[in-house]
């Protein structure tokens, strides 16, 4: 297993946001350590998608700041992408293109090397690789947009409630996928309502935004 070679860290620094009239969090502070995942869960509404997309610079508190390894984010954003695989609730997979072209389009943004082949399939897209992406299932698409991690270098994942339309089969795969980042010393941040599958995991921490919200 080759580990990343720094010891990451992601810190949230007295953090209000503000969406619409409703205050979703409050002087919000916590610390994403390497080598752990952790599960940002609550109830519809409750802010976690708003919070993923501050802590990947999409848009920012309206008080606080969030720091990568101590340096502000906003200070230093090209950097910070550098470090960051996000995979949102959209597949940022272009439809007009074949399955193998979006996956090199994606290749390419992980600035990486790696080649792509049935030892590193691990979500089973090759045998659609011609087909443009239009033309498959739901769960293909993510399923194609999942491949990214297969691609990824990157020391911090975010991924915004990654298993939707995914089947069984590729959520263990999924797990298998995160288990081996996280002991690479990576750091996965996931929003998600079944946290189940990962609470067996000593690396897994919980965040309730329920409980934080009250």
């Amino acid at each position: 297993m080759n580990f990343l070679k720094s010891k990451n860290f992601l810190k949230i620094h007295n953090v209000d946001i503000i969406k619409g009239y409703n205050k979703l969090f409050s002087k919000f502070s916590y610390k994403f350590s390497y080598g752990n995942l952790y599960i940002i869960t609550g109830s519809n509404g409750i802010g976690k998608t708003t919070l993923l997309k501050c802590i990947c610079g999409l848009t920012y508190p309206d008080k606080g700041y969030i720091s990568w390894n101590n340096f502000a984010i906003e200070k230093d954003y090209l950097e910070f992408y550098k470090n960051i695989t996000y995979l949102g609730h959209l597949n940022s997979i272009l439809p007009n293109l074949s399955v193998i072209d979006n996956i090199k389009y994606l290749s390419n943004l992980q600035n990486n090397d790696i080649i792509f082949s049935e030892k590193n399939d691990h979500f089973g897209v090759l045998p659609f690789k011609e087909y443009n992406i239009s033309e498959l299932s739901n769960g293909q698409k993510r399923r194609v947009a999942l491949t990214r991690l297969n691609l990824s270098e990157k020391p911090l994942w975010v991924l915004d409630e990654p298993l939707n339309s995914v089947d069984k089969i590729y959520e263990k795969i999924f797990e298998q996928q995160i288990v081996k980042h996280v002991q690479r010393n990576g750091i996965v941040i996931i929003s998600s309502h079944n946290i189940h599958q990962f609470e067996k995991y000593k690396f897994c921490k919980t965040i309730n935004l329920d409980e934080i919200n009250e």
